[in-house]
């Protein structure tokens, strides 16, 4: 026999369809017997399709957002960075080889601690086109501006003057400010126009109130002590100085005797800074303890004693805060001066000593209500409003410089 015209299927059984029925397509369905339900044609290719697509486009939202997330940080940072925000202040030295490219400088700042964004810092100053940076050995800071660090690094201004400056109890931000500038620390406006436009982000900050009527916002807070600062230093680093002295220098134990006494921060700084101007000369604590007491009985008594009547907080609207002041605001004059409004003022009207702090906390027990101070600083103390009338006469009698002060000497 000739196998090549035999059929694939040649030798092997065929099934033939049941009779009636036509044979079946290659795919199609086998036929459905009788009384069997109908079948559902197949979706799982088309849920995996659907699947597919609903992941992809939450990965690509996710995406998105990570990607937004990414580059708000990024610029946040780069802010910061470039006009020397929130960073920790402290002086670094480094040194510049000759010749040095911008990416070799971006480099070393970076890796000093200077600049934190390497590619912020090439960017603007190639927008900047400075050209001509001196080698040498610099004294930065990581709190610089970068135009404060490309100014020195083209200028050659490798040498830093280091002036140190001691502030004492009771002086107020104007008094502090001018201190700064004669020692060619920074500008003195330019220093107190910073406390009141700058965002500081120490934690007693966000505990001052805001009012119309306070004259200097940082008033109270700029911490007098002895300080370490460079000639020309940045305004930002200056004032950071005095500021984190403050929050550390009050402790949780003083915090939680304002509370006690039901007393604010702002309240507690406040009392303190006429305490301190009240009696924070030669006589030490103890007498400031008995001033505080003599405005902590008032405060009491509101009722007999609404207003403080203390003559250094007439002095500071008079003084220090008319004079600086191109129109009249009498509201903010009698805020400040407790002669006209009730209890205590509106803000603190010096930067008190931590004495001074302790003081207002810690009040001797005594039943005054009145003081009065001669010339020579001796107080006199009195229960009733007669009797200081006569302290006053005592106090007015002695010969020498300077004014007497205290409560109601307005007779």
């Amino acid at each position: 026999m000739d196998n090549r015209n035999v059929r694939p299927n040649q030798g092997r059984p065929v099934r033939r369809p049941a009779s009636g029925q036509p044979p079946r397509r290659t795919g199609e369905q086998p036929p459905r017997r009788q009384g069997e339900p109908p079948r559902q044609p197949r979706r799982d290719g088309l849920r995996q399709k659907e699947g597919g697509r609903w992941f992809r486009a939450i990965l690509m939202v996710i995406c998105t957002i990570a990607g937004c997330v990414f580059l708000a940080m990024f610029i946040l940072a780069s802010a910061q960075d470039l006009f020397g925000l929130n960073q920790v202040d402290q002086q670094i030295e480094v040194s510049i080889p000759k010749n040095a490219t911008l990416q070799q400088i971006s480099e070393i700042l970076v890796e000093s601690g200077v600049v934190e964004q390497n590619f912020t810092f090439r960017v603007y100053a190639s927008l900047k086109e400075d050209e001509g940076y001196q080698d040498g050995t610099y004294i930065l800071n990581s709190n610089m501006g970068y135009d404060e660090i490309l100014r020195d690094l083209r200028t050659g201004n490798t040498q830093k003057t280091e002036v140190r400056i001691t502030f004492i109890e009771g002086e107020n931000a104007y008094e502090m400010a001018k201190k700064l500038e004669e020692n060619k620390v920074c500008d003195a406006e330019e220093f107190l126009n910073h406390l009141q436009t700058a965002d500081f982000d120490y934690t007693f900050i966000d505990q001052l109130p805001a009012s119309a009527l306070r004259f200097r916002k940082l008033e109270g807070y700029l911490f007098p002590d002895t300080y370490d600062f460079y000639e020309n230093e940045n305004v930002d680093s200056v004032a950071r100085k005095f500021l984190r002295n403050f929050e550390n220098r009050i402790s949780e134990k003083l915090r939680t005797k304002m509370m006690d006494l039901n007393l604010s921060l702002d309240e507690a700084i406040t009392l303190a800074s006429i305490i301190q101007k009240e009696a924070g000369g030669v006589n030490g604590p103890d007498e400031m303890r008995r001033v505080s007491a003599v405005f902590h009985n008032r405060l009491d008594l509101k009722e007999e004693y609404p207003k403080l009547q203390s003559d250094v907080t007439r002095d500071y609207a008079t003084k220090y805060i008319i004079p600086f002041h191109d129109m009249r605001n009498q509201p903010m004059y009698d805020a400040y001066n407790t002669y006209v409004c009730d209890g205590l003022p509106v803000g603190p009207i010096c930067n008190p000593g931590l004495d001074a702090i302790e003081v207002a906390l810690y009040p001797t027990d005594v039943p005054y209500y009145f003081f009065v101070t001669d010339v020579e600083e001796h107080f006199y103390y009195a229960e009733t409003l007669q009797k200081h009338y006569e302290n006053i006469r005592l106090a007015s009698a002695v010969e020498g410089e300077g004014e007497i002060h205290g409560t109601n000497t307005e007779e």
